[in-house]
């Protein structure tokens, strides 16, 4: 389990590096004018909920199979809260920036999203729940 867990890990730092590194090109180079400093942030943050919510993912298959679907549910239900109010708390504060960020919040929760769900399946196909 830890290795699958460090591999994830991995993989997922290194497409939140990829995101970071294209998003600095997109505003660099076609977007300059809709730069907002805390562009960072939003790769970043996305990485570190959707590895907390990996590491309990897998720690809760192994303890209760017939448990996983409400907590994998209910973590769903909590990381999608916890995302409105990272949202709500940046628009309150940046209102200048809220289109671009909001492109950027889409387009990485797209990203992590998709490889969330992947590494999951993938998961359950290996442990049979």
């Amino acid at each position: 389990m830890q290795e699958s867990i460090r591999k994830y890990a991995f993989n997922l730092f290194l497409v939140t590096l990829v995101l970071t590194a294209a998003g600095y090109g997109i505003f660099l180079f076609l977007l300059s004018e809709s730069y907002f400093s805390l562009f960072p942030l939003v790769p970043f943050f996305l990485f570190a909920t959707t590895l907390v919510v990996h590491i309990y993912l897998v720690r809760a298959s192994q303890n209760d199979p017939r448990k996983f679907t409400s907590k994998y549910l209910g973590s769903m239900g909590l990381k999608l809260f916890i995302y409105i109010l990272f949202i709500a708390i940046f628009l309150a504060t940046d209102t200048e920036h809220a289109i671009p960020f909001l492109m950027s919040f889409l387009v990485c929760y797209a990203a992590f999203t998709l490889i969330e769900v992947i590494a999951i399946l993938k998961y359950q196909k290996r442990v049979k729940l």
